[in-house]
């Protein structure tokens, strides 16, 4: 064989290699970036519906407080009021779960005690209606300003000193 031609034919096949080893390369590249955005894409998507759980949660709080205010004491007792509140809890259960979905432990931690105290109504013994909503609408409140900061993608805010005072009571009982 020609030494030209050995010269182009171990060029070809050096290029072939380079070209092969790039393609996998990109390919690696690409799937790996593709999964990041694809767990990112659940993460956000699992926080949202969190999100969505609280300020339903709210909006239904803040509601149901201006259609029944708590001047009667016995409202507190009654089946109305605790199919409402067992709503409330529901909703709470549905933002935990969502919350299992994320790969941020702080903001899992945050999340449960938001739950803990957020179901403490049913432990304060005494608790009026009003004083019952206010817990859950507490949490609520706490749980939407951490999940706002962290959707936004800042630090997950210091607690609120009165929702830090229901954890307080809500640890002090348990």
């Amino acid at each position: 064989m020609q030494t030209e031609t050995l010269v182009g034919l171990i060029s070809g096949l050096g290029g072939a290699v380079i070209g092969a080893g790039g393609a996998v390369m990109g390919g690696w590249l690409q799937s790996r970036t593709a999964k990041t955005e694809r767990q990112e894409g659940y993460r956000r998507e699992a926080a949202q519906a969190a999100l969505s759980e609280l300020v339903q949660l709210r909006h239904e709080l803040m509601v149901h407080y201006q259609e029944h205010p708590a001047t009667d004491h016995q409202y507190g007792f009654s089946g109305p009021f605790q199919d409402f509140m067992h709503a409330g809890q529901r909703r709470l259960m549905a933002m935990n779960a969502s919350v299992l979905l994320i790969p941020h432990p702080q903001l899992r931690a945050r999340l449960e005690t938001v739950y803990e105290v957020g179901n403490a109504w049913l432990l304060v013994p005494g608790l009026r209606a009003g004083g019952q909503m206010q817990w859950m609408q507490s949490a609520a409140r706490e749980g939407t300003e951490i999940l706002g900061a962290f959707l936004r993608g800042d630090p997950l805010p210091p607690e609120s000193p009165g929702f830090a005072n229901m954890r307080q009571h809500v640890e002090e009982r348990n």
